[in-house]
């Protein structure tokens, strides 16, 4: 209960009055606690009748100390797949990325903490030379507030100038083929990740050893699809048409919450599909079969296929970018970094 005193002082008495209100519990202890210290004093009367004792409650409220979740954790602290997000990181940035570099992209995967880590120590060893300045494009508040938290500085995509080209794109994936085609999307954020991904010179993946698959679908069962909310009833429907019975709207673990919403306020999908063939394969669905086929559904803005030609394909061929990474670095469990690259930089 809480207890209040309250003074009245018209003679050389004081009494002590305790409320019972019932007050509401305190929050979680993962948000703030609350200290509760009680102090007795006796006021003495040289009537001692009057003589009184009141009881004072002090209440404090303290903060417990979070780390930042947009700044990298400490690496002694890392478990076996995190230091192999963070090795396969600084290996991609110390052979992809150099201070000169204008515009970089920056993704939402778990990996690009550590990425972003990686390019912030190069440009503390290795200022950009002058007048130069880095700016970095984030893929999602998120992946703007990792740079943020790095002292970097973001800019946002529809505000790059219109003849900009990104040096390189740094971004993770849930799911990585054979030919480095990609499944993306499980962070939501996968519209503006390919946005990027084809507005840069090359686009690299960062992963660990859990994403390197023979075929996408393997372990990463569903591709993700971003979706209008007002037509993701029907597109549930023609998924389902064309093998995927299982496709499920992405909600919130508190289902009064709703459907998941990305930035642009669409909806996600989640599409199970068996495993995708390659090029090499003859069968129903390929990849980029399967990424043309849903993209051409009314009312899905994008699709979590990254496929197709590469930045060096596109760029050779007068385009502007490609969705389908340059390379792809996986940390191993072993502490090593395994890389597989396109065959134009084999």
């Amino acid at each position: 209960m809480h207890r209040h005193t309250f003074a009245s002082l018209p003679s050389h008495t004081t009494r002590a009055f305790t409320s019972t209100t019932p007050h509401r519990p305190p929050p979680p202890p993962h948000k703030y606690w609350l200290n509760i210290t009680s102090t007795r004093s006796t006021l003495h009367s040289p009537y001692r009748h009057l003589s009184t004792t009141t009881t004072t409650t002090t209440t404090t409220i303290s903060t417990p100390t979070m780390s930042d979740p947009h700044k990298p954790p400490n690496p002694s602290t890392l478990d076996p797949i995190e230091s192999a997000k963070r090795k396969a990181a600084f290996r991609a940035v110390e052979e992809h990325f150099n201070s000169s570099m204008r515009f970089v992209g920056i993704g939402s995967g778990s990996t690009i903490v550590y990425g972003v880590e990686a390019i912030a120590a190069h440009l503390k060893a290795h200022p950009p030379p002058q007048p130069y300045q880095n700016w970095f494009v984030p893929t999602g508040w998120n992946s703007r507030k990792v740079i943020e938290a790095a002292g970097l500085l973001p800019i946002a995509f529809d505000s790059l100038p219109g003849d900009a080209m990104l040096e390189v794109c740094f971004d993770g994936a849930d799911e990585v083929d054979e030919e480095l085609n990609c499944i993306k999307g499980g962070g939501a954020c996968l519209f503006q990740e390919k946005l990027v991904a084809c507005r840069s010179k090359k686009f690299v993946c960062i992963a660990d050893y859990r994403k390197d698959q023979k075929r996408l679908c393997t372990k990463w069962k569903t591709v993700p699809i971003e979706v209008a909310p007002i037509a993701h009833a029907s597109v549930l429907r023609e998924l389902k048409l064309i093998g995927s019975p299982d496709a499920a709207l992405r909600e919130h673990a508190l289902a009064k919450t709703g459907p998941i919403q990305t930035d642009q306020s669409f909806y996600i999908i989640d599409a199970p599909f068996k495993q995708l063939l390659t090029s090499m394969d003859d069968g129903v669905w390929d990849v980029d079969s399967l990424a043309k086929r849903i993209k051409s559904i009314n009312g899905v803005l994008e699709v979590g296929l990254f496929h197709g030609m590469n930045g060096y394909q596109t760029q050779k061929a007068g385009l502007q970018g490609g969705q389908k990474p340059v390379a792809v670095y996986f940390g191993l469990e072993d502490g090593e970094v395994l890389v597989r690259k396109a065959d134009e930089i084999e």
